[in-house]
């Protein structure tokens, strides 16, 4: 048997630990934005995103920072395009994470 991985499995390692680099990334104001894009991109195809997101420390909480971040966007209205991705990126993880059967009674409590 060979020690090497397989072409498959070597991708599945490297998406992996790009998901691992964007999780951490989301502690980051600055590199945020594109986690969220990255992430919310692959939240069909990582089974195990929404245990990942919700077991990281401060996840949770920068995800919500989002969604309180844009609100004085909402009244009066001054929302761009951009704001409405960018949240809707963090909506779409946290939803993830609600509707996941490992992290849903959790979330919800």
């Amino acid at each position: 048997m060979s020690s090497q991985q397989s072409p498959a499995a070597l991708q599945a390692s490297v998406d992996r630990e790009k998901v691992y680099t964007w999780i951490i990334e989301l502690s980051n104001p600055d590199t945020r934005e594109n986690a969220l894009l990255e992430l919310s991109k692959k939240r069909e195809v990582v089974p195990d995103l929404a245990p990942m997101l919700w077991h990281s420390f401060g996840t949770a909480a920068s995800l919500l920072q989002e969604i309180i971040n844009i609100y004085p966007a909402i009244n009066p209205a001054t929302l761009t395009a951009h704001q409405s991705n960018r949240v809707c990126n963090a909506l779409a993880l946290l939803q993830c994470v609600a509707s996941h059967p490992e992290t849903r009674s959790a979330f919800l409590q």
